[in-house]
């Protein structure tokens, strides 16, 4: 027995919505398009977690001391990739509101070992009582110069 579709009188049941099956490319367009979106999005964090990863240089706070109300002593250690390149680093003296009261660039010249521990002493506007990392990059600022001792730590 073979069924046939019913036809049904569009006067008493109206016109049939039945939905019909695309017919053409957009569908198939449209697949494509979505598909190249989600590689590329995939693509793009990847790479984007890959770069964000590799640190040419970095640093991490040992411990600090107060020297006075005034002056504050930080230790670091200064990780670089390639201590053939010149890098510098960004620590911070805090207050206890942890409002920033101290700051200053310390500069590492092309040489020597890939992990570096540095002390630095920090002048203060108000009473520090931590000290901390802001962060370290290899593009070293214009204004900072290599050769002046004043960027550079004991």
């Amino acid at each position: 027995m073979s069924s046939t579709p019913v036809t049904r009188p569009a006067s008493r049941y109206g016109r049939d919505n039945t939905p019909r099956k695309p017919s053409g490319i957009a569908g198939k367009v449209v697949a494509v398009a979505f598909t190249l979106l989600i590689i590329g999005t995939i693509l793009f964090a990847a790479r984007y977690l890959q770069e964000r990863e590799s640190v040419p240089v970095s640093a991490s706070l040992v411990t600090y001391e107060r020297l006075d109300e005034e002056t504050m002593r930080l230790w670091v250690d200064i990780s670089r990739e390639d201590p053939s390149q010149p890098s510098y680093c960004i620590v911070t003296a805090l207050n206890y509101a942890m409002a920033e009261v101290g700051r200053r660039e310390v500069i590492m010249p092309a040489g020597g070992e890939t992990q570096t521990r540095m002390q630095v002493d920090l002048p203060t506007r108000d009473l520090p009582v931590s000290g901390g990392v802001y962060g370290c990059s290899v593009n070293i600022p214009a204004y900072m110069n290599l050769e002046d001792p004043t960027y550079t730590a004991r």
